[in-house]
């Protein structure tokens, strides 16, 4: 994921009016759930499950949204709208007749101290919703964190840039700050835990947006390369929240509740 998404947002920029870039993660990380986790990639060979993005469920009265479902398919959805994943196989995009996986995909660009607050609100009501729809719902989250100094907004004057440091704290210092809080979610490891999430994944990337600005030549001479950030704040192959434990959660949590 960390280097195709430093790829996608070098060329692309990042604009937050648009799903493009989730669902361009979104994608990827279907696709890392089919290449490793052998269950996932039988049934999706299948045709016996389908992953459909930004699908809404009704639970309760509310309206749950999610980024990725990934659940049971009729017999006509899984045979048809094949994406083409991987080598290892394949996986139907379509609505789920059950939803078994859901993934949650959020970003803090810019104003970390509003935002990561924000985010840890939204993924608790996620993870709410999930378990009140199946208890046995595997409930997974997906966040990218900027550390980068200095950010432009498209949604700002081209002269409006954002300070991401103070005189007491780096860029790195605050980035850091906002994943542990994050740290704070509980990561449940069977249906009977207490209310928690099954898998978090957190990429930490340094990205100025300087290239989505207009008056770019200008500021060429602030501009930095794009590239996941240096551990700490990243965090490290092994850790509970990188991205490939979340992968590796998603898929023992899954094979575990629906073999």
């Amino acid at each position: 994921m960390e280097s195709e998404l430093v790829e996608h947002i070098s060329a692309e920029g990042y604009h937050p009016r648009t799903s493009k870039h989730s669902d361009f993660q979104s994608l990827i990380i279907i696709r890392d759930l089919v290449r490793h986790c052998p269950l996932i990639a039988e049934r999706a060979a299948a045709g016996e499950i389908v992953a459909k993005l930004r699908h809404h469920q009704q639970v309760g009265f509310a309206d749950w949204v999610i980024d990725i479902a990934i659940g049971t398919s009729s017999t006509e959805a899984g045979n048809r709208n094949l994406l083409d994943q991987t080598s290892a196989g394949q996986i139907g995009m379509a609505p789920p007749v059950m939803i078994e996986i859901a993934i949650e995909l959020k970003s803090i660009w810019t104003e970390h101290g509003k935002a990561r607050l924000n985010r840890l609100r939204d993924f608790n009501s996620f993870h709410g919703y999930a378990h009140q729809y199946n208890p046995k719902t595997v409930a997974g989250a997906y966040l990218v964190v900027n550390s980068s100094e200095i950010f432009w907004s498209p949604l700002r004057e081209q002269d409006d840039i954002t300070e991401h440091y103070s005189k007491s704290k780096t860029a790195r210092q605050i980035a850091r700050e906002t994943v542990d809080k994050f740290r704070s979610i509980n990561l449940r490891n069977s249906e009977t835990d207490a209310g928690g999430i099954e898998a978090l994944g957190i990429t930490v990337i340094e990205h100025d947006n300087l290239i989505k600005n207009p008056n770019f030549e200008a500021l060429r001479g602030s501009h930095k390369p794009t590239r996941i950030a240096p551990s700490p704040p990243s965090v490290p192959i092994g850790d509970p929240l990188h991205y490939e434990s979340m992968i590796q959660r998603i898929c023992a949590q899954y094979t575990e509740r629906f073999s």
